[in-house]
């Protein structure tokens, strides 16, 4: 809702669209990086969580491939459908952030 705040506002010539556009795009990107960042370290973090446990039972788990068996419990189509999405959110934020810089 914000973005398209941002690309009325940039439409009217109004400055606050590309401030707008600056500071909501920026948070895109950060918060889709640290999406991918949590996905990437998924296998760490559970073994941690598993750890703070203390449980004896969950120390023996295989996290990969209980991660992974978790992963296939999904349709195919969620895989794409994140790709999609970290591509969306990279490609647009990248693209409103350049036309911004040309303003």
């Amino acid at each position: 809702m914000v973005n398209i705040a941002a690309a009325a506002l940039n439409l009217a010539g109004s400055p606050w669209g590309t401030t707008l556009t600056w500071v909501f795009s920026s948070i895109a990107v950060l918060a889709n990086i640290a999406i991918l960042q949590s996905q990437l370290g998924a296998v760490k973090s559970v073994r941690a969580a598993f750890r703070r446990k203390g449980d004896a039972e969950l120390l023996r788990v295989d996290v990969p491939a209980f991660l992974t068996a978790a992963e296939g419990a999904f349709p195919a189509r969620t895989r794409v459908l994140q790709s999609v999405r970290h591509a969306a959110v990279f490609a647009g934020s990248a693209l409103a952030l350049t036309a911004a810089a040309l303003v």
